[in-house]
């Protein structure tokens, strides 16, 4: 493994730049040597290059020329991950789970479905690290008889579950893209109206005979004004528009406080003589008091908590 990928360590004008060198087991070409050069693995998770991989298997299927496992051509994909037998494990799993793909809602107890999970991870264990190769895959075999139908059955379910999650992605990424379009259909629009407004105020200026001073105070003005109305706007309707909704008059209502409506189990605040307790509170300062803080508030709290409940369970 280490011979044919390792770290290089480049020297740039600024920095040092460390680079992931990969080189193709059986042809020996870097990737510093040719740029466009990609690592194709199979299911064992051996590297080979695009080029090896047109050469050795020409007549579709050919033993991997590292562990000489039988492949098929078609089975090679791009690597994603630095080590193989990551990558390996990730494929194996990927294999064993399309068969053993039952559910909690599959089991009566919970325990039921964690051993159902060991068994899942023992398979794939042994699979990953070439342990009973055979009686492993004799396991999956007499598994996928005995449960043909809940694993057709659960399948169909993941395949429905797949098809709508990626139709949800593709909504939220069609709806993203209006609102880009449409945000920036906004950026245009005010970019005209920005435009025209120069243009007019030059004109102003030029074939007017009011004063240059009192017609930059209007144009001020009339600028502030737009920009409260845009803030509005961009607040609510805008947000409206984009979801499909036309933005609807709201009416304004007063708020209007009242007391809260419930049972503490206990003796109400108003039924204990709170002034004593509130003597005690004299670290009070002009700004509280002038807020309206009264000292009541200080001790009105707390002995409602410890009066709460103590009519529970008279």
């Amino acid at each position: 493994k280490q011979w044919y990928q390792r770290r290089v360590r480049v020297m740039t004008n600024t920095s040092h730049v460390t680079i992931l060198e990969e080189v193709c087991p059986r042809c020996r070409t870097s990737n510093l040597q040719n740029k466009t050069q990609r690592l194709l693995v199979n299911e064992c998770g051996h590297e080979l290059c695009e080029k090896c991989v047109e050469h050795l298997y020409i007549r579709g299927s050919a033993p991997c020329s590292t562990c000489k496992m039988p492949l098929k051509k078609s089975g090679f994909r791009q690597k994603r991950f630095e080590d193989y037998t990551v990558e390996r494990e990730v494929d194996i799993r990927k294999r064993v789970l399309k068969d053993y793909n039952k559910v909690e809602s599959d089991f009566e107890t919970l325990r039921e479905y964690n051993d159902y999970l060991e068994e899942v991870e023992d398979i794939v264990f042994n699979l990953t690290n070439n342990i009973d190769i055979e009686e492993t895959k004799t396991r999956i075999d007499i598994y996928r008889k005995e449960n043909f139908k809940s694993i057709q059955k659960n399948r169909v379910a993941q395949n429905k579950q797949e098809a709508y999650l990626k139709e949800k992605r593709l909504a939220e990424a069609k709806e993203a893209e209006e609102r880009r379009a449409h945000e920036k259909e906004c950026e245009m629009a005010e970019e005209m109206e920005r435009e025209e407004r120069r243009k007019k105020l030059l004109d102003q200026i030029a074939n007017s005979d009011r004063p240059a001073d009192e017609i930059l105070l209007l144009h001020q003005e009339e600028q502030r004004t737009l920009a409260s109305k845009s803030l509005l706007n961009n607040g609510f309707a805008v947000n409206m528009i984009m979801k499909g909704a036309k933005p609807s008059s709201t009416k304004i209502y007063t708020y209007k406080y009242e007391d809260p409506v419930g049972d503490n189990f206990g003796p109400k605040s108003d039924e204990v003589r709170l002034e004593r307790f509130a003597e005690a509170v004299t670290c009070l300062s002009k700004v509280a008091l002038s807020s309206g803080f009264e000292k009541m508030y200080a001790v009105q709290r707390p002995i409602d908590d410890a009066y709460s409940g103590l009519f529970l369970f008279k």
